[in-house]
């Protein structure tokens, strides 16, 4: 009867939501990938699962558990030397949050915003780039912060690349079960 009760208390994901965590041997996250490779990888036997979700997949000859938290034996995590200043990146290295006015939005209401306007030779990179909600990147325009009055808190700079792959992975509510293997 209890398992009844928590059943209807605690929604159950959908399989959409139900995403794996992919580490390499080291226990270093390296990314999430979907449940249907998760799957595919446990049944090829080509990874270690750590974690399962309370979610199983139905088909009509069988039943499988989904992978929450898997680890590759062979492989390895290599940090990138340099990371590139894309949309998603700067996004999280700045919280989701304006420098400018520090309100938090979604990717969708916010913008990157070149520190030197790219229309007086700014370019992309760590340094010229920040997140800015519309109305901050409407009302700065064309100008440098010093000159619209629009201090940036806080200045950007070049991310560490652990912790910058970190954050994407604990934002948007990581599952439970990741929770574990995401040390800071």
């Amino acid at each position: 009867m209890g398992e009844v009760v928590s059943a209807l208390i605690e929604p159950t994901p959908t399989l959409e939501s139900c995403r794996a965590l992919l580490l390499d041997k080291a226990f270093q996250p390296l990314r999430a990938i979907g449940w249907r490779r998760a799957v595919c990888l446990d049944l090829s036997e080509r990874v270690e699962v750590l974690e399962y979700y309370a979610r199983v997949v139905h088909t009509p000859g069988a039943s499988f558990p989904i992978p929450a938290v898997i680890r590759a034996p062979g492989w390895l995590h290599r940090m990138p030397r340099v990371i590139p200043p894309t949309r998603r990146n700067v996004l999280l290295r700045d919280g989701f949050r304006c420098c400018y006015c520090g309100r938090e939005g979604s990717s969708a209401q916010l913008t990157i915003d070149h520190v030197m306007p790219r229309s007086r030779g700014g370019r992309t990179s760590w340094e010229n780039v920040v997140t800015a909600c519309a109305p901050c990147n409407r009302r700065k325009g064309d100008r440098t912060p010093e000159e619209a009055e629009m201090p940036l808190e806080p200045p950007p700079s070049v991310p560490n690349a652990l912790q910058l792959g970190r954050r994407g992975m604990v934002m948007g509510d990581a599952p439970a079960e990741w929770r574990p293997y995401l040390r800071f």
